[in-house]
């Protein structure tokens, strides 16, 4: 394989040059030129709805680099008003960066995090965990009325590359606490092509998915469920038989990392009252993951080149 394909330097890594490469090229300000950059490739995040008000300062594409910047580093909307001289030219309010943040649309963060992904994978993996709140709403059921905490649902869909262990998100979605695994990966998955193999758990065991990762070009390796398959001949009958217990067993639980990242810095917790922006919050977790994923992956590739100089 190329260096570029498989980046595998013929020593490990030491701490300090690895400090180093990133202090040179993703240091904070130059992350936020980084994405800055990518959002000028993707076009306007929001417009303006009318001619009236005073103008924005700055382009709605600074903005949402800016935020999002921010927003990976967990910040809240004080301590942006506090670094806002750091990288934009005039300082700018708090409550100014939380009105631009609302205006900013799911699809657009879910284009920015694709973006990042700069490499093909031999493993698709599909899951989904539950984003936390802190906010309590009643609901009735059998006739009791309760109050439970709202939760949002984080899909995903990763890629991985046992050579280079390189894990990135190739789509994300958020959506409301009802909404199925499979149906998440369908929605994830529209328009996608390759050929590389799909793993899923049972969740994903259905016969709408089963029919979309055939277009997509996917070699099915989802886990069977207990349900008897009621149409003998659709493509879900076909590719329970080629699931492999050896391949599902190694790789599946790679996936786990990008949860478990989360989890243990405390991510998977939004304090968003309005739906929207709890979604935001939840796509920001993708975000930062893949940002972190493509530092790491450009540090593999910059030493394997230069040591075979």
């Amino acid at each position: 394989r190329d260096t570029e394909e498989n980046p595998m330097p013929p020593k490990p890594i030491s701490y300090w040059k690895r400090y180093d490469f990133i202090y040179k090229n993703y240091s904070k300000k130059k992350l936020f030129k980084f994405l800055k950059k990518r959002c000028n490739g993707l076009g306007l995040p929001y417009k303006k709805k009318d001619k009236r008000g005073r103008k924005s300062k700055f382009s709605s594409k600074t903005y949402t680099a800016y935020i999002c910047l921010q927003k990976i580093f967990r910040n809240r909307y004080r301590d942006m008003e506090l670094e806002a001289t750091l990288y934009l030219p005039h300082k700018v309010d708090h409550s100014t960066f939380a009105r631009n943040y609302n205006k900013i649309g799911e699809e657009y963060i879910e284009k920015l995090v694709a973006s990042l992904v700069n490499k093909e994978f031999i493993f698709w993996i599909a899951d989904s965990t539950h984003m936390s709140s802190r906010i309590k709403v009643e609901r009735t059921r059998q006739g009791v009325r309760n109050k439970i905490l709202l939760r949002d649902k984080y899909h995903v869909v990763c890629g991985y590359d046992p050579p280079t262990n390189c894990v990135q998100i190739l789509g994300v979605k958020a959506t409301d606490n009802h909404t199925s695994d499979s149906r998440g990966a369908i929605n994830i998955m529209k328009g996608m092509k390759s050929r590389a193999y799909f793993l899923g758990d049972a969740a994903y065991n259905t016969y709408e998915l089963h029919e979309v990762v055939k277009k997509v070009g996917l070699y099915p390796l989802i886990k069977p469920d207990k349900r008897r398959i009621r149409k003998g001949l659709s493509v879900k009958a076909a590719n329970v038989k080629l699931f492999s217990k050896n391949i599902y067993r190694e790789i599946r639980g790679i996936v786990e990392t990008i949860f478990g990242g989360a989890t243990n810095a405390g991510l998977i917790l939004s304090y968003a009252k309005k739906e929207h922006t709890r979604r935001l919050d939840t796509l920001m977790l993708a975000l930062r993951h893949n940002l972190m994923s493509h530092i790491r992956y450009s540090i593999r590739v910059f030493y394997a080149t230069n040591s075979q100089r």
